[in-house]
């Protein structure tokens, strides 16, 4: 089935997931950035819900911080389209604890059923359309800082968070190259779990 790109007006009541206080987000990233840091330089095109405008580059107002509520759920979306993780490469790892209240697009389960959508929208790899659709979210509500998803690689709850979420409702709890002692051998076990190979 193929993805339809968003009609001209979404519902006036959407889904919506509250990220409540003291839940935990897990996120992977790359080196030379910071924890918090939103990606700006967008939209890409195997990203699933770069709201940026086209054409890709450095977009002054739209931002995404992609993360998810599980260690395997981040190892799977950073690392399983590749299919390898290179333990040389410098990533990093930080769990972020929710300190205030965020509030997402939710297309989870009959959450995406609001806007018409399947669980099409989490799975299909037309990044163009649900792109598209991200877009339209964030035009159409001012009010609301993100979207939450099932990872398309294992079904774990993923989220992205847009330039209207204040990351300072986010608190860093810890933040380690994913070689450190302390975290390697879960990084490690989840990416075995997931079929990642590691080189």
């Amino acid at each position: 089935m193929t993805l339809a790109p968003p009609g001209t007006a979404l519902p006036a009541k959407p889904s919506v997931a509250v990220l409540a206080p003291r839940l935990r987000l897990v996120r992977i990233y790359g080196p030379g950035r910071r924890w918090n840091e939103r990606r700006s330089h967008g939209p890409l095109s195997d990203t699933r819900f770069d709201h940026h405008r086209p054409p890709i580059g450095v977009d002054p107002v739209r931002s995404v911080w992609y993360a998810s509520r599980a260690l395997v759920g981040a190892v799977s979306e950073t690392y399983g389209k590749r299919g390898f993780l290179d333990r040389s490469a410098g990533d990093r790892v930080v769990v972020a604890r929710v300190v205030r209240a965020l509030r997402l697009v939710d297309l989870v389960g009959v959450g995406a059923r609001r806007f018409g959508l399947t669980q099409e929208i989490a799975a299909t790899t037309d990044y163009s359309v649900t792109q598209q659709w991200a877009r339209a979210f964030y035009d159409s509500y001012p009010t609301l800082a993100g979207i939450r998803w099932r990872g398309r690689q294992t079904g774990s709850i993923c989220v992205v968070l847009t330039d209207r979420a204040r990351m300072r409702s986010l608190l860093r709890e810890t933040d380690l190259s994913i070689t450190d002692a302390s975290v390697w051998p879960r990084i490690a076990r989840a990416a075995h779990l997931c079929g990642v190979r590691i080189v």
